[in-house]
């Protein structure tokens, strides 16, 4: 079996050698020619002057279509002129058999502008079907046996599918962005609905809040009103307070000594909430006043009446003097 496998490649090699010195050859040849349609040599006196160089018989003086389809204009017929057909533009054409053949891989004879490149691009195309053995140890070579993949050519039907999967493709995706953009504006629609319906249950409460303070501040003020008693006549053990409220307002009255300092505050709730039902808005002044907390003080001598279960003797009132209203601040 080894000796079956030694003589496969040594069958093989025998036919690689031939192909490369039946490809390589022609290449000198047209690089050759390349070279010298580039620099050609000065023409020794006039008469030669006038003589055109002789054309290679290989080189046709045809227009060719590259693979990518531009137009090649080469030189040829019998004054050697350059032809363009108008309208046509020049491109820039690889100069050399080497640079034209890595570009244009096409076996048809109509793809090159001469029968020498496309029997090398014949060549090339087999060698290259073969596997292309040592193209590795060769310089150039791999470069012009590597082949473009082909593209397919789709079918009229084919290219409508395609089309049709874009357009249901893209209609998926502005369905989804729609649907997103949908669930983002309910998102933020039941956020603000579910803040105004927090912001209206507090304002309910404090309004209820409120109304019960006002209602249990008006069933206090009546409850004191029953529960105080008569201005005392002058006389020992009595003493005459003015008293002054935050609005300018001064309340003058007689107290008993032996009278709980908490009899001063009822005297004021009910005072004021009497002047409270004077006015334009009394239902206003009388919620302002159901929150208002306040404790008395007396300026001479400086005395805080906090302790309304003592007498007004024990708190230090013995006689004669003024009271202020004093706010409490709230936390």
């Amino acid at each position: 079996r080894a000796g079956t496998i030694i003589a496969g490649e040594a069958m093989r090699a025998t036919l690689v050698v031939p192909a490369l010195i039946c490809l390589f050859l022609p290449c000198l040849l047209s690089i050759h020619h390349d070279l010298m349609c580039a620099c050609p040599m000065a023409p020794a006196c006039g008469a030669l002057a006038s003589r055109k160089a002789p054309q290679m018989p290989f080189f046709r003086a045809n227009v060719r279509v590259s693979e990518q389809g531009s137009m090649m204009r080469l030189r040829g017929g019998e004054d050697g002129d350059e032809e363009e057909k108008e309208g046509d533009c020049e491109p820039d054409v690889p100069a050399t058999m080497f640079e034209r053949l890595k570009i244009n891989q096409s076996t048809s004879p109509a793809d090159h502008p001469s029968t020498v490149e496309w029997g090398l691009a014949v060549a090339l195309s087999i060698y290259a079907a073969m596997g292309a053995p040592f193209a590795a140890y060769i310089p150039g070579l791999s470069d012009l046996v590597q082949r473009k993949p082909k593209e397919k050519q789709l079918s009229p039907e084919e290219v409508a599918r395609l089309e049709r999967e874009a357009i249901r493709k893209e209609q998926d995706e502005e369905f989804a962005q729609a649907m997103m953009e949908d669930k983002m504006k309910a998102a933020e629609k039941k956020k603000k609905q579910e803040a105004a319906e927090a912001e209206a249950r507090a304002k309910k409460e404090e309004a209820q809040k409120k109304s019960s303070a006002v209602e249990n501040y008006t069933k206090g003020i009546a409850t004191k009103k029953e529960a105080m008693d008569k201005e005392p006549a002058q006389g020992d053990g009595v003493v005459m307070l003015r008293i002054r409220c935050p609005d300018g307002t001064q309340l003058t009255r007689k107290f008993k000594t032996e009278g709980a300092v908490g009899a001063l505050y009822d005297y004021v709730d009910v005072a004021r909430h009497d002047k409270a039902q004077n006015t334009a808005d009394p239902s206003v002044h009388i919620a302002e006043l159901a929150e208002f907390e306040y404790q008395l003080v007396s300026t001479m001598p400086k005395l805080v009446l906090a302790d309304r279960s003592v007498t007004l003797a024990d708190a230090g009132i013995t006689t004669s003097c003024a009271l202020v209203v004093q706010p409490i601040a709230k936390d």
